[in-house]
């Protein structure tokens, strides 16, 4: 069941973010848990277009003359870090990556995410310190009413709840991780 009103806890958390957030109403209420629609916010709709493009540079597969298996990552990690509220040291990120959102997540020092990740972050995700995630993993915190009489008093709205992976966690290959 989504909420009823906005959380300070959550807002307060997203507002640590290193990297800019579409601040207005309606963000606030998805970071919140409330229902809510993404498109009812042209500055929402923007964001996650920039979003997109910079995964679509983190996840360029080119290979340029000259490469290391290092100066890709430096490069890949470069783009990271404009996409996400948090990315701690030593963190290694493979492609393919899909984010919604990336100012929601927070990323701890010494994890690695392998490939094909999918992160659906309409509410905070905090990834603790030394976290394993295997390829194919996808992380969400989007859902939306189960009932039909629900959905339609919500007008068909979502709402997200946030996650928390603690520290030292090992994800297995091909996960699925909801918010309950």
């Amino acid at each position: 069941m989504a909420a009823t009103s906005k959380n300070a806890r959550i807002i307060a958390q997203v507002w640590q973010s290193g990297v800019p957030v579409p601040w207005c109403d309606e963000f606030e209420k998805m970071i919140s848990g409330m229902n809510f629609k993404a498109a009812n916010s042209q500055l929402m709709l923007d964001h996650k277009l920039v979003t997109r493009r910079r995964l679509k540079a983190f996840n360029d597969d080119s290979i340029p003359d000259g490469s290391t298996l290092d100066s890709l990552k430096s490069h890949r990690m470069s783009f990271a870090r404009q996409i996400f509220g948090r990315l701690g040291s030593d963190t290694n990120i493979e492609p393919l990556l899909f984010c919604t959102w990336g100012c929601n997540t927070f990323i701890g020092d010494d994890c690695y995410i392998n490939r094909n990740i999918s992160i659906f972050d309409s509410a905070p995700v905090t990834i603790g310190n030394r976290v394993l995630i295997g390829p194919g993993t996808c992380i969400c915190t989007d859902t939306h009413e189960v009932e039909y009489a629900s959905r339609m008093e919500s007008n068909s709205g979502s709402f997200a709840k946030a996650i928390k992976i603690c520290d030292d966690c090992w994800i297995g290959a091909r996960k699925y991780s909801e918010a309950e």
